[in-house]
């Protein structure tokens, strides 16, 4: 047996058949319909999404040029900035190595060496030893006798 539809019901979708299909949201408009403010607060206005965007200012083309040219000018500087301080590191490690190079020249001039012509018994020595042995071209030996 099926169960017959309650009266109300039936009426309900006699009228939504002879209605026309419209969605009605008087219901649910910001008004003073249901005079309960806390409700009404919450809902939304009903405003097209143009009138609520506001446009940026757009800067005129004057204010791009200044900004532009400011910021060329910046990296202009920096860029030189960059460059003095990588001119002073080169010229820094330059004088760094010329006081190295002196420095191994001088300790050479004022060093007591001996010239070994013999090199055969080299290979007994100890390793200490060894390490204090430097070789040196004709050049800095004639040097170094001449003194």
């Amino acid at each position: 047996a099926i169960a017959a539809k309650p009266f109300w019901l039936k009426l309900a979708s006699l009228a939504s058949r002879l209605l026309p299909r419209r969605v009605y949201a008087a219901a649910m408009v910001k008004g003073h319909a249901f005079r309960k403010q806390w409700k009404e607060a919450r809902k939304q206005k009903h405003r097209r999404a143009s009138s609520r965007v506001k446009s940026l200012k757009r800067k005129t083309f004057e204010q791009r040029q200044q900004e532009k040219r400011a910021l060329d000018d910046v990296r202009r500087k920096s860029a030189e900035l960059l460059e003095a301080k990588k001119q002073i590191k080169k010229a820094k490690a330059k004088k760094r190595e010329e006081k190295k190079r002196r420095k191994e020249e001088n300790d050479i001039k004022s060093g007591k060496y001996q010239v070994i012509k013999h090199t055969e018994k080299i290979r007994k020595w100890h390793k200490s030893a060894k390490k204090t042995l430097k070789t040196m071209s004709a050049e800095q030996i004639d040097s170094l006798l001449g003194r």
